[in-house]
């Protein structure tokens, strides 16, 4: 496991890498070439701890499919790319989703893999996610960086990472709501909660 040192760097690290491939390398004039986009998740919230890069855009129609398969198409080809993942959430009826198209990416870039995962939504819904995504953004700015990426690391390395109970969204609740500043206290917290619907 790393030190806190460590895991600062590597946010870091990771930050800067991510701004290549998104500026430098074009993912994002490719995605901005078809309407509105903005970077969010972890990236925007500068608490990176794997290479995970999350993007909404606003698509003219919210459920042009030929044109979402355009937008893959450009990606696929201008990158390397291991899998991509297609979901369409307004038929798709996958709980807490009931909207928008999704691609999900495994792109290889400078012989790492990175998790980029692309919502498309009509321009009110897409308003609504930025103004939630807002108010964490302003939330986080006044938490403690330090712990929030100590645990976030932590958390990152299990196998079961990204699934109901330990994925970013509770560390974040977590260190906002109880001011949780260890893995200890966070793994304490996710037990008292364990009834509750995460």
């Amino acid at each position: 496991m790393m030190n806190d040192e460590e895991i600062l760097t590597q946010a870091r690290m990771l930050r800067e890498e991510a701004s290549i491939l998104l500026h430098k390398e074009g993912l994002l004039s490719i995605l901005s070439a078809y309407g509105s986009t903005r970077v969010i998740g972890s990236y925007t919230l500068d608490t990176m701890t794997w290479r995970d890069i999350d993007i909404s855009m606003i698509l003219p129609d919210e459920q042009d499919v030929e044109l979402f398969f355009e937008i893959g198409n450009r990606i696929a080809t201008k990158f390397q790319i291991t899998k991509m993942s297609y979901s369409n959430h307004f038929i798709r009826n996958f709980p807490g989703f009931d909207h928008g198209l999704y691609w999900g990416i495994i792109l290889r870039y400078n012989e790492h893999d990175w998790k980029v995962d692309i919502w498309g939504y009509r321009e009110s819904a897409f308003k609504t996610h930025m103004a939630d995504f807002d108010v964490l953004h302003n939330q986080i700015q006044h938490a403690n960086r330090t712990s929030l990426l100590r645990i976030k690391y932590a958390i990152s390395q299990r196998p079961d990472y990204r699934g109901d109970v330990y994925n970013s969204m509770n560390v974040y609740k977590a260190v906002l709501t109880e001011k949780i500043k260890s893995v200890e206290e966070f793994y304490a917290w996710i037990e008292r909660n364990s009834n509750a619907n995460f």
